[in-house]
């Protein structure tokens, strides 16, 4: 790992060392039975008709059925999608991690992302599903029990290598904060050291802020595990597709990646919306004031909008809501965000630079990732954010790079 005299002579990607939050397995469909088990295999049968318009994102290529492209710095930074080297054979993904550079990755899924959308009614990606004429209760099952097979796919895949790679568990839809605690913690005492929660509806039926969900929240932050959502977690919030139901939001966006070519700039605009929802109740709601080392990673949800979403919690809590706020905080809430919170810019539409020099007190909270092999990751991402924040100097470059993704990937 670099240290901070390392940094501070000047930086090329050849020895940048790097933490990666964010980065996926990616495996063809047809192999999801074999991989993950029965629900998986179910479930790519529903999501064929999508899979097959996805473009260079696809998961659906029956003639892909091995991992074997070779290792080398050209594939690891130019080549995505399921050929990409160590996409689906996860044994090989600590190599192509010692080719990028990278200490440790956060390994979301692809495939269990499906499983959870399919759970609520309310998803925009299931309008391009086949879902064969099964009623509600039936999806619930059925994307449970895909979420529990990816999850046993990710024990077994912290086994390969539990210093670098961290697949992240999805906690299912929850009845009680009981069930939600028993849940985690019987994947975490099996050495999951990050789990996903959505935020698209309160979980557990609990405003995140409510002192019941203390136990679940002090589970997290007693055992150092990162707390996690991520793009897709958001499915649902919208009650409504009026809002996109226009001709200048109809248009698919080119490429036709499977997550960024489903949706439209009025989507993106509103991405965030769900995810500074929570944050908002945890940061004014005094989590983290109750459960300071809590660690809450924000991932493929964009950081534009993090430095004034802080601006705006300090306003509301040292102006109108002072004295509402005072006996849960004892910091201001950006200060909190800076301690307990990271995001993730998009590579080749957000400005990274910009975000270190308009909102400084955040500069903790900006964190690298590839999203490696999904093709919204970008090509030669590393270069690109080193070429963006070279100007701001080593300090600022070590920050991006391999700190601040130290707080959601900790020893």
């Amino acid at each position: 790992m670099s240290t901070t005299d390392e940094l501070s002579r000047p930086v090329t990607t050849d020895d940048l060392v790097a933490c990666d939050v964010d980065a996926h397995e990616m495996a063809p469909s047809h192999l999801w039975g074999d991989i993950f088990g029965v629900a998986a295999n179910e479930i790519a049968t529903i999501l064929e008709p999508l899979m097959k318009g996805a473009g260079d994102n696809s998961m659906y290529n029956p003639s892909v059925m091995t991992d074997n492209a070779v290792i080398d710095p050209f594939t690891v930074w130019q080549s995505r999608g399921i050929k990409a080297p160590g996409a689906f054979d996860l044994s090989r993904r600590p190599e192509v991690l010692d080719t990028m550079l990278v200490t440790r990755q956060m390994v979301f899924p692809s495939f269990a992302v499906y499983a959870l959308v399919i759970q609520f009614p309310r998803s925009m990606w299931r309008h391009a599903m086949d879902l064969g004429g099964r009623n509600e209760e039936e999806l619930s099952a059925l994307g449970r029990a895909g979420l529990d097979e990816h999850n046993e796919w990710a024990v077994r895949t912290a086994a390969l290598d539990h210093d670098r790679l961290r697949p992240v568990v999805y906690l299912p839809p929850a009845s009680s904060v009981d069930a939600l605690v028993e849940y985690a913690k019987g994947y975490i005492d099996r050495g999951i050291r990050a789990v996903h929660l959505a935020v698209n509806e309160p979980p557990a039926g609990c405003s995140p802020a409510h002192p019941d969900l203390d136990p679940f929240w002090a589970l997290l932050a007693e055992r150092s595990v990162a707390l996690l959502t991520h793009f897709g977690a958001d499915q649902g919030f919208m009650t409504s597709f009026g809002w996109s139901n226009a001709p200048a939001f109809l248009t698919r966006t080119e490429g036709d990646a499977t997550e960024v070519g489903l949706h439209n700039s009025h989507f993106f605009a509103t991405l965030h919306y769900a995810y500074s929802n929570f944050l908002a109740s945890m940061v004014l709601g005094g989590v983290f004031e109750r459960h300071p080392t809590l660690r809450f990673g924000v991932i493929e949800a964009g950081a534009s909008w993090f430095g004034p979403f802080a601006e705006q919690l300090d306003h509301l809590a040292t102006t109108a809501f002072t004295q509402q706020v005072q006996p849960y905080l004892s910091m201001r809430p950006s200060e909190y965000l800076s301690r307990n919170v990271r995001v993730t810019p998009f590579c080749g539409f957000e400005a990274v630079d910009e975000m270190f020099r308009r909102f400084p007190e955040l500069s903790d909270c900006y964190c690298f990732s590839t999203d490696y092999p999904h093709i919204e990751g970008g090509l030669d991402s590393k270069q690109k954010m080193v070429e963006l924040l070279t100007p701001l100097g080593t300090e600022v470059m070590e920050k991006f790079f391999l700190t601040n993704g130290q707080l959601l990937l900790p020893d």
